[in-house]
């Protein structure tokens, strides 16, 4: 996979923290910036295609929607029967 270059600004902090998990796993702080923008980029991707397909759903009238008090009883009932 070809790599491109990006010039990104991180406080002294930060630098820090990467460069000993750097050090810790044996591996460059670009690696480690890569995998966690990976997870990071993954992650967004992941909800962002969750959101549209549920926006999808209600729209297409296949979705199951509940008032939100019902929502709110059914917690509050819950959280009553762990406390009695």
């Amino acid at each position: 996979m070809s790599k491109d270059t990006m010039a990104v600004r991180v406080d002294a902090d930060l630098r820090k923290r990467l460069d000993k998990l750097a050090e810790a796993f044996g591996q460059t702080r670009s690696s480690i910036i890569n995998d966690a923008l990976r997870q990071y980029a993954d992650h967004q991707e992941w909800q962002v295609n969750l959101i549209a397909d549920r926006s999808r759903s209600i729209a297409e009238g296949r979705a199951t929607l509940i008032d939100h008090e019902d929502v709110l009883a059914t917690f509050e009932q819950r959280f009553a029967d762990k406390h009695s």
